[in-house]
């Protein structure tokens, strides 16, 4: 027995040895937070749950901790936030674990944690936000949500240096939802606001959670992030707009093949057509393939395992297909296919440039890392990404190029090449160099914000190396989709019907005064690809087509009112209903308009200024001269129109307003695009800063992946907008309801403002965000107003010698009444546009903090939305 008795002492020596080194050693641990030193410590903290007026619901966190200047590290919170010492003393503070390297990005930090000295304190006020929009824990402050399918907890993390100080209030704002569980009873409070209190003698402060039942809108958001199949009704509802816009587009070209007979059609109209209906297939087809690709990894384990080398393969081979719609010159073309072979083959043997197989790095696995460090892996990956940047540049100026010139193709047996200029490739060169170097300075400013606490050593180094490596190997992944969406689909398929209208307004049959037919189908298509709005995320969804009905009807019903009510629509021969004014109006007939409308304006304002007796007879003479001018007698004017009295409701004045500034409807789209271009530029700066720039909406840019490159094509498209909307205004001019040129721009606004306010009662219906749509559309009634306002003037633009100001040019075409009306409109909206921005000024934009994508490999981001 005796021999056993040794081992067995050895044995309880090392058991004892190692337990008190395990001890010694996490109370070392423990003890770098001086954490005796913070048991005087006093905290506060608050955290508020928003569901209502948010896309995913909300949560803000705040915490106060008075920290006495006797804890020994109370100094180094004073320091700047890049010196080790203050990272070492705030992890103490705000951060649930003692671990050197925190990683955090499930939240977002408006500012740096604020440091204040008082007489016996240093307060520090820390702030931190997050969005619900997973179904992963979400740490922010002090606090965890941890969603599940129907419940939510919400649960206090204190920092374990913090665990024994005095936590004096806690407040829980459950956001209008009252609690389904609580742990401890709270002090006092509400059924949805709740507050904890604690004397100093009732420490230690046992742990604190809540259950909540969050609304069914924000639940069934995250729903479509779990397994199949409901992930698969996300992937439906992205391509619904593609699935709706395909067969209406393949019936208008089908249309248009039969409008006017084939044998009437010009060559430009048969290649635009013919560009067209290309363009409509190849992206209808590569928009299946992009969700295909993008759904694939979550039905296959071996797919997910080879996402990048099939990124990789597949963002240079879709890359190439604009090209060869292009058909750019033979030097781009051979370009194009160097820079497509090099992914492809970094895709199929990545050992040959250092790459590990599955092109994924993880810093605990050292040799891999440090291999592709040794190789320049990095770097060469990075090359590939750029040969993906380039291939999807030159074949998107190829592509548009070639629908540009499809309406200037002047024989129809030969299919249009747009021209391809020498500096295209240079400049495609230097802009897929670009677009990966912006990836990556973007990857650092969210590596900056996830690991602002974390010790800077060689580890930490490492780290940083593996989070730009994956985060840079999900580049062939977003970009190319994000081209696809805002090169290809949006602007491709609109310069396309663009394309259609200009060959179509050139040709010799098109109805000069009016898009009519098949034509107006064409704009009201175009419309609906780049100038109506069509907003459409509800409950985690993109159902965009859902506007769609109400638009078209709206639209329907003011053309149906200007058909009606339109000046030129209306009848100068009661017993001929089928001739109209604008059968009888023609460009040649201009000069006569004007000058006529000059003298009807003459003779009322004389009019105006006789007396009342009028003893010379005058008046007489003045109303026998503008009897006159209410006939229909241009010079060469011909049968059955020649001598004809005006309708009683027109005068020369409005006929003129009427027929607009330019001579056919198509000059007429070209000349308000122009003008509301330029007269929308400070409009879209406000814009723009509302939604890019504003309150911490400028931070989210910066950490975005392709965040500047989206806010130049923000600015961009903002323009373009404008453009495509007095495109709209000029080419229904004609036909739309009113006399003067802002009740033009009131009707056409109309249409606008119908999706808007569909989206609005969805909003309040869901419990969602609704943005900034209230300053876009005071902006976009005002840009609609002046510039109907700047067509009048234009109208009448061979009188402005005889003015000393534009102004008293429109107050003398308007008249004294109707410009006063016109002023207070303006007025009003000017009134009511200074309204919206006060109220904007003052709400913080939404930011959404998504999962880091470095480190893990969940799905692409949000700027891939269309």
């Amino acid at each position: 027995m005796r021999k056993f008795l040794l081992p067995v002492f050895v044995l309880g020596l090392i058991v004892l040895f190692v337990s008190t080194g395990a001890g010694t050693a996490s109370a070392e641990e423990a003890d770098r937070c001086e954490s005796r030193a913070l048991r005087d410590a006093e905290v506060t903290s608050s955290v508020r749950i928003k569901h209502d007026g948010e896309d995913y619901t909300r949560a803000e966190a705040d915490m106060v901790v008075e920290v006495p200047k006797s804890w020994p590290l109370s100094d180094d919170l004073l320091l700047n936030g890049d010196a080790a010492a203050y990272r070492s003393a705030m992890r103490c503070l705000v951060h649930d674990t003692y671990d050197d390297y925190p990683y955090r990005d499930t939240e977002w930090r408006p500012w740096p944690p604020r440091v204040t000295v008082g007489a016996k304190t240093i307060t520090v006020k820390y702030r931190a936000v997050s969005s619900v929009d997973s179904l992963t824990d979400r740490w922010f402050g002090p606090w965890r949500i941890t969603p599940g399918k129907r419940l939510w907890t919400l649960s206090l993390e204190r920092p374990p240096a913090l665990a024994r100080s005095w936590w004096r209030e806690i407040s829980v704002d459950l956001g209008n939802r009252g609690a389904r569980d609580i742990w401890p009873m709270p002090t006092k409070g509400s059924a949805n606001e709740l507050t904890w209190t604690w004397a100093k003698s009732d420490m230690p402060m046992p742990a604190l959670w809540v259950r909540m039942q969050p609304p069914a809108a924000k639940a069934l958001t995250l729903r479509w992030e779990e397994g199949a199949p409901w992930y698969l009704v996300r992937s439906v509802t992205w391509v619904s707009w593609d699935l709706v816009l395909f067969p209406v587009a393949l019936l208008l070209i089908r249309r248009l093949s039969r409008s006017p007979a084939p044998t009437l059609q010009t060559p430009a109209e048969v290649a635009t057509r013919r560009n067209l209906l290309l363009w409509v297939w190849l992206m209808f087809v590569m928009s299946l393939l992009f969700e295909l690709a993008d759904d694939l990894p979550r039905m296959s384990t071996w797919w997910d395992s080879h996402r990048v080398a099939w990124n990789l393969a597949l963002g240079a081979g879709f890359g190439i297909v604009p090209s060869l719609f292009g058909r750019p010159q033979v030097s781009a073309r051979v370009a194009v296919a160097v820079a497509g072979v090099y992914p492809v083959v970094v895709a199929a043997r990545p050992g040959w440039f250092g790459l590990p197989g599955d092109f994924w790095l993880d810093q605990m696995i050292t040799d891999e890392v440090l291999r592709a460090q040794r190789t320049g892996g990095f770097w060469w990956l990075a090359l590939a990404c750029a040969c993906v940047a380039f291939v999807w540049m030159v074949g998107g100026v190829s592509a548009l190029r070639r629908i540009r010139a499809g309406a200037d193709v002047q024989n129809a047996a030969t299919p249009p090449r747009g021209t391809f200029p020498w500096w295209v490739l240079p400049v495609c060169a230097v802009g897929a160099v670009v677009l990966p170097a912006l990836a990556l300075w973007a990857t650092h400013n969210s590596w900056s914000q996830t690991t602002w606490l974390s010790t800077r050593d060689d580890f930490w180094e490492l780290w940083r190396f593996v989070y730009h490596y994956n985060e840079l190997a999900w580049f062939p992944s977003y970009m190319p989709l994000w081209w696809f969406v805002t090169v290809c689909w949006w602007y491709g398929l609109t310069a396309a019907l663009l394309a259609v209208l200009a060959a179509r307004a050139a040709a010799p049959h098109d109805e000069p005064v009016a898009p009519e037919g098949t034509t107006l189908l064409v704009l009201a298509l175009f419309s609906f690809q780049f100038v109506w709005p069509v907003p459409g995320w509800y409950v985690g969804l993109w159902l965009s087509p859902i506007t769609v009905p109400v638009t078209l009807l709206t639209g329907f019903l003011l053309l149906a009112v200007g058909r009606r009510r339109a000046v030129l629509w209306q009848k100068p021969l009661p017993d001929k209903p089928d001739k109209l004014l604008r059968h009888a109006i023609r460009e040649s007939d201009r000069s006569w308009l004007i000058e006529s409308a000059r003298t009807y304006r003459d003779l009322h304002s004389r009019l105006r200024r006789l007396e009342q007796g009028d003893p010379e007879g005058r008046r007489q003479q003045m109303e026998q001269d503008l009897d006159a001018l209410h006939h229909w007698n241009p010079p060469g004017a011909t049968a059955p129109f020649a001598g004809v009295r005006l309708p009683e409701s027109v005068d020369v004045v409005e006929l003129a307003l009427a027929w607009g500034p330019r001579a056919t409807w198509w000059q007429n789209a070209c000349r308000a695009a122009l003008l509301t271009a330029l007269i929308a530029v400070p409009a879209n700066a406000v814009s723009f800063w509302a939604d890019n720039i504003r309150g911490s909406l400028w931070d989210s840019v910066t950490r975005d992946r392709l965040g500047i490159v989206g806010l130049l094509a923000n600015a961009a498209s903002l323009e373009l907008w404008a453009a495509a909307l007095g495109f709209v205004l000029g080419a229904l001019w004609r036909v739309l309801p009113g006399r003067r040129g802002p009740a033009k721009a009131l009707g056409l606004f109309l249409v606008y403002a119908v999706p808007v306010a569909a989206h609005w009662i969805l909003t309040r219906a869901t419990g969602q965000a609704f943005g900034t749509w209230a300053l876009d559309l005071a902006l976009t009634l005002l840009v609609l107003t002046v510039t109907g306002v700047v067509m009048d003037i234009d109208t009448f633009r061979q009188e402005g010698i005889y003015w000393p100001t534009k102004a008293s040019l429109l107050l003398s075409i308007y008249q004294l009444r109707t410009a006063s009306v016109q002023l207070a409109f303006l007025v009003a909206q000017v009134v009511a546009l200074v309204g919206v921005w006060q109220q904007l000024k003052g709400n913080d934009p939404m930011i959404l903090i998504q999962p880091g994508e470095g480190a893990g490999k969940s799905g692409g981001p949000d700027a891939m939305n269309p």
